[in-house]
């Protein structure tokens, strides 16, 4: 299924929940994403460690509200297309929700922390060849592509890995949070393209959101969650 089709899907089952529903928690993820630049931005520079704790804790806070949202919607898509339940507003926060995905943002963070500082070096690199004709300015400028599209790759592989921890909690499946990232991982075999493209089929909207300062996001979220949900469900159903 194309961008087109699955973006034109998702709005199909936004009609569907209603505006007190999901309006709340597009303005929650637009809130949450927004506080820890404003609070970063805004504190003074002589107290640097403090600041930094508190920057950490909401970028944390803002991670759990967002993984929250991907299970909330899918929850949602669910129910519209399947029948159920309504999912409780913070269905993807309960305890054994947060555990996992703590473990998944650390290991998250330690792999794309990792590739992010091989970019940073190789930018260093790319500088250092532009003052000195010595050094090949060339190769460092095409590794610091491909490291970025590493960086890219990696980012759209691990789309799925939320949905998979949301399902193992409500199957009650016992796995290890690192064989839950792996079940994700192939889920985005041969995916990645069309994830890609769909995520850039977003743009525009992304750049009205700036221009509105966010307002427009409380209901792009819900859209944007709904239609990565659905290439959730395409991909388990392709496989299995």
């Amino acid at each position: 299924m194309k961008a087109k089709e699955i973006r034109a899907l998702a709005r199909e089952n936004l009609k569907q929940i209603p505006k007190k529903i999901y309006m709340p928690i597009g303005l929650l993820l637009v809130v949450a994403n927004i506080i820890p630049n404003i609070v970063d931005q805004a504190t003074d520079s002589k107290s640097w460690v403090g600041a930094n704790i508190i920057f950490f804790l909401l970028e944390i806070a803002a991670a759990l509200l967002t993984a929250n949202g991907y299970i909330f919607f899918d929850r949602w898509r669910n129910k519209i297309q399947k029948g159920g339940e309504e999912p409780n507003a913070w269905c993807g926060l309960t305890g054994q929700h947060i555990a996992r995905l703590l473990i998944y943002g650390v290991i998250e963070a330690l792999i794309i922390g990792t590739v992010a500082v091989t970019v940073a070096v190789a930018i260093a690199a790319a500088v250092v060849g532009s003052a000195i004709p010595q050094v090949p300015v060339a190769v460092s400028i095409i590794l610091l592509i491909l490291l970025v599209v590493l960086l890219v790759w990696i980012e759209l592989r691990l789309t799925y890995v939320v949905y998979v921890i949301d399902d193992d909690v409500r199957t009650g499946q016992k796995r290890s949070v690192w064989a839950e990232i792996g079940a994700g991982w192939k889920l985005t075999k041969g995916r990645v393209w069309k994830l890609l493209c769909l995520n850039l089929s977003f743009f525009g909207w992304y750049i009205l959101t700036a221009f509105t300062l966010g307002i427009l996001g409380i209901w792009l979220m819900p859209y944007y969650n709904l239609a990565i949900a659905e290439t959730y469900e395409q991909s388990k159903e392709d496989r299995y």
